[in-house]
């Protein structure tokens, strides 16, 4: 029984702790992750949404949904404090959510790069162009990446539109 009792409030602190602290005192807040949390805080909040967390190289976890995970997030931890999340953006999905999100929190970006053009001969009719979107505010930095690759092959268009997310503080690891 006390060990049932312990993990409810085990379970309320951590409430407590992700989603009433003032979000002043945790830079980006994303995805249910913000920058500041423990890798326990990580995984414990990863495995309530049904997320794998699985350690990567030095100083990264991986997050995924399935065993061993499918790679959806790359989150990295300096000296146990998280100061990283990446995750694949689906374009169709949630690429104009996300950048409403980004806009809403952090205004319009620091910096835009974008380069494209229509390919000639074997691909010819092929769209391809590439951009990103770079915004800082305080220690916090975001970055989303797009790619995009249209194409009409033998009477059907292709299409191939990867994009990524990366919100990061300044990591005291990398001084």
């Amino acid at each position: 029984m006390k060990a049932v009792r312990s993990r409810g409030v085990a379970a309320l602190l951590f409430l407590h702790v992700c989603f009433l602290a003032p979000r002043d005192a945790r830079a980006f807040h994303v995805d249910g992750f913000w920058s500041g949390m423990s890798a326990e805080q990580f995984a414990f909040a990863a495995a309530a949404r049904g997320l794998t967390a699985q350690p990567g190289e030095a100083g990264y976890f991986y997050l995924g949904a399935s065993f061993p995970p499918l790679h959806l997030s790359r989150v990295g931890f300096c000296e146990n404090i998280l100061v990283s999340y990446s995750r694949n953006i689906q374009s169709d999905a949630d690429y104009a959510r996300m950048l409403a999100d980004i806009f809403s929190a952090y205004g319009p970006p620091n910096k835009m790069q974008f380069s494209g053009d229509i390919e000639p001969g074997a691909d010819a009719g092929a769209f391809r162009a590439a951009g990103s979107a770079n915004w800082a505010r305080g220690a916090d930095r975001v970055r989303m990446e797009s790619a995009f690759d249209w194409r009409l092959y033998r009477g059907e268009m292709f299409r191939r539109q990867p994009a990524s997310v990366t919100f990061e503080i300044l990591n005291p690891c990398d001084h």
